[in-house]
């Protein structure tokens, strides 16, 4: 039997773009959210940032992509929203 305790496992290559991405992603959001308590003017805000997304998602990653990211997006808050225990107030 083999002693693996002397084993380092490192991170996956995908482990850290995953913890990267997900880094960017709050720190974008907290920023707009931040702007627009700010500017006292989510709606602007919200539809600032969706331009930019849909402008540079369709680029990069072609239309159908872009907008099932879309799709996927709204489908995921919903799905929380509706799982939240508004009882809960921690």
């Amino acid at each position: 039997m083999k002693n693996s305790n002397k084993i380092i496992n490192f991170p996956k290559k995908i482990d850290i773009k995953k913890k990267k991405y997900a880094c960017i992603r709050d720190e974008v959001e907290s920023f707009l959210y931040q702007y627009a308590c700010d500017e006292k003017d989510l709606w602007a805000v919200a539809m600032a940032a969706g331009r930019f997304s849909s402008i540079f998602l369709s680029k990069i990653e072609g239309e159908k992509t872009a907008i099932d990211f879309f799709k996927n997006c709204i489908e995921t808050q919903k799905n929380f929203e509706k799982s939240r225990d508004f009882s809960d107030v921690t």
